[in-house]
């Protein structure tokens, strides 16, 4: 019989592979000359691997917290992914028109709710075309620096403006009238605003639609990093996410030293005086993370730690005795794990 702890365990597995992807198509963003030709492709694997993950702990995880499952998430992605799609599907009725600030901030959440809030607004923008149309779609950083804004306008056939006050509401569709259908209208709402975001819509019959959407922006500390020669230490088992982690922290200034288990951790903090950090895989053999930590501390090593956990439900009920730094969860793309490192030892 499969158990419900057989399914986390799968899930774990399955997370350390998810991570194996993100980090390899990190690799590849630093190791490939033509970039620009291939990243709308790395860009659809990162999308298709975070929101396979999603899902996976939401049918494993009977305690599912989705707001521990948030992340750091760059828009422009989901948009050049959704919009990728989109452009095959419906070649013939609709062109799409892109103005991506390439220096947009990056908002937290969960991403499969803001991958639904952008496939819904582009739904209801093709439908409200008949042929021959045009979307367009331009993100922008806001004069203020907490928020990020979005804008998706269409220039279909508009909406009725004694509609517009309802448009939001869960039981107005339109999609009878030569109108937009008002599919997931009243999702998307709810979605932003779970976010703390605003939306409003502008239209007007024979002239389009125009939704406009503002997120809380992520602060980011912009002092230069210079990480000086810091040396990492990453507890990991399996060798091949170990290694990928290994290449892209030195590619990134900072030395590293591995284990694939606890008991070698214990080791090197006593061989080796200058380690500034540890990354430290919660499942490991012989001595997994939670027991290692507990013998870092019991040793007075006040060394900042970041645990890598399968999954978010792996997170609760952590001692805080064990004074564990960051938290991350599987599957983690690098930009997110290097800017905890950042935060924690520059």
């Amino acid at each position: 019989m499969v158990t419900n702890s057989s399914f986390k365990h799968l899930a774990h597995d399955l997370n350390n592979i998810f991570t194996r992807i993100l980090n390899s198509v990190e690799l590849l963003r630093l190791k490939v000359n033509n970039l620009e030709e291939v990243t709308p492709i790395m860009d659809s694997i990162e999308n298709g691997t975070f929101l396979a993950s999603e899902m996976i702990d939401e049918m494993v995880n009977k305690d599912y917290d989705s707001s521990k499952s948030q992340r750091r998430i760059n828009i422009n992605t989901i948009i050049k992914d959704l919009v990728n799609t989109f452009s095959v599907q419906l070649k013939e009725k609709v062109r799409f028109e892109l103005n991506l600030n390439k220096s947009l901030r990056l908002i937290v959440g969960k991403y499969s709710d803001i991958y639904r809030v952008i496939m819904n607004l582009l739904i209801n923008s093709t439908e409200a075309i008949d042929k021959n149309g045009c979307i367009s779609i331009s993100t922008n950083n806001s004069n203020v620096e907490t928020e990020i804004e979005i804008v998706i306008t269409d220039n279909g056939s508009g909406i009725e403006h004694a509609l517009l006050p309802n448009i939001f509401n869960e039981n107005i569709s339109t999609k009878n009238q030569k109108n937009v259908s008002g599919l997931g209208l009243s999702i998307v709402k709810k979605n932003v605003e779970n976010y703390h975001g605003k939306i409003s819509v502008f239209s007007e019959v024979g002239k389009g639609t125009t939704f406009k959407i503002i997120f809380p922006a992520l602060k980011i500390d912009k002092s230069e990093i210079k990480p000086n020669g810091k040396t990492i230490l990453i507890a990991e088992d399996e060798p091949i996410l170990c290694e990928l982690l290994v290449e892209l922290l030195q590619s990134s200034g900072y030395k590293t030293v591995s284990a694939c288990n606890g008991a070698e951790v214990l080791s090197a903090l006593q061989s080796k005086s200058l380690l500034d950090l540890l990354i430290i895989d919660r499942k490991m053999p012989e001595m997994d993370g939670l027991d290692c930590i507990k013998e870092i501390r019991k040793n007075n090593y006040n060394i900042p730690i970041i645990l890598a956990s399968g999954s978010p439900s792996e997170n609760n009920n952590i001692s805080p005795a064990l004074n564990i730094n960051k938290n991350i969860s599987k599957p983690y793309d690098f930009e997110e794990l290097l800017s905890g490192v950042r935060e924690l030892i520059g």
